[in-house]
């Protein structure tokens, strides 16, 4: 019988089995070493090389104790919800902050950005503003005029009053009704 021409050359080319697999037993023992390592705290070198001397008997330990660990965490999860009730006592707690004691300052003749950043110092961080002319929002700010404010100017203000403060403006080249 005569030799197909790839037949010797395809023979040299590929590894002998026992190669393949002494190969994949290297990957497989440095794989379970560094999951041993890493897996256990406090271990030191020592511990570590002699693991390496006996494989055999430290892979099957390391890879059943990984697979509890693995589960213990799905269980971990539903107990998270549970954590959500703490959220909803902290509403309570940014609310008290936002409690202010003031007297209110006279901002007539002051433009509406300038009236906002005013009761902003004074801990008022959302107030509202309508058109004393008509249904026009206020886009930019600063180009309208304050004519009259819903607080008088050294009335008391004290609780929460975000959107309570309302500011009756116009356009700066229009005049006050």
């Amino acid at each position: 019988m005569a030799d197909l021409p790839g037949g010797p050359q395809s023979s040299t080319i590929s590894p002998p089995w026992w190669g393949v697999v002494g190969g994949l037993a290297v990957i497989g023992l440095g794989g379970a070493l560094i999951g041993g390592i890493g897996g256990a705290s406090g271990t030191s070198a020592v511990a570590s090389s002699s693991s390496a001397i006996s494989p055999s008997s430290e892979a099957p330990s390391t890879a059943p104790s990984t697979t509890p660990s693995r589960a213990t965490p799905t269980s971990t999860v539903p107990s998270t919800p549970a954590a959500a009730p703490t959220l909803t006592t902290v509403p309570p707690t940014t609310a008290s902050p936002s409690a202010v004691d003031f007297v209110m300052p006279d901002l007539v003749g002051t433009d509406l950005q300038s009236a906002q950043d005013a009761v902003q110092e004074l801990g008022v961080f959302y107030s509202v503003s309508h058109d004393l002319l008509g249904s026009r929002n206020q886009v930019n700010d600063s180009n309208w005029i304050v004519c009259d404010q819903n607080v008088a100017p050294g009335e008391r203000v004290t609780g929460d009053v975000e959107g309570q403060l309302d500011f009756g403006v116009v356009k700066r080249e229009e005049s006050c009704p």
